[in-house]
């Protein structure tokens, strides 16, 4: 009797283990952009995404001085160093909008390095 109660306890918690397993739909990729970081300037200076999801942004720093894009609508700061290369993605999806992009370090925003980008 005690081997029949253990093995219906058994397939209850199978049941209920495969329940909560469930088939949950995974998050879509970040839609990814790119930009290069120069002496002071980004290229390309524009750029253009989708609304809705995330948004991976990778600055490669071509010049011979520390690089970041900001994007303060987007709390998105990376700071890269020379000749590196690096991303960061958005925590929540992108609205549809026009967002200004710069660099951050002393100098560089009043120098030029500054950008648009445009999510529809």
């Amino acid at each position: 009797m005690k081997l029949v109660i253990r093995a219906a306890i058994a397939l209850a918690l199978a049941g209920a283990l495969v329940a909560c397993g469930g088939s949950a739909t995974p998050s879509p990729a970040a839609q990814k952009v790119s930009v290069e970081g120069t002496e002071f300037a980004f290229t390309p200076n524009t750029l253009e995404a989708k609304a809705g999801g995330a948004l991976e942004i990778t600055l490669v720093n071509k010049g011979t001085l520390e690089h970041d894009i900001s994007i303060d609508a987007l709390g998105v700061k990376l700071l890269v160093p020379v000749g590196q290369t690096l991303a960061v993605t958005t925590e929540k999806p992108v609205p549809a909008g026009t967002y200004d992009f710069y660099c951050a370090v002393a100098g560089h925003k009043e120098a030029g390095m500054v950008g648009t980008l445009t999510v529809k």
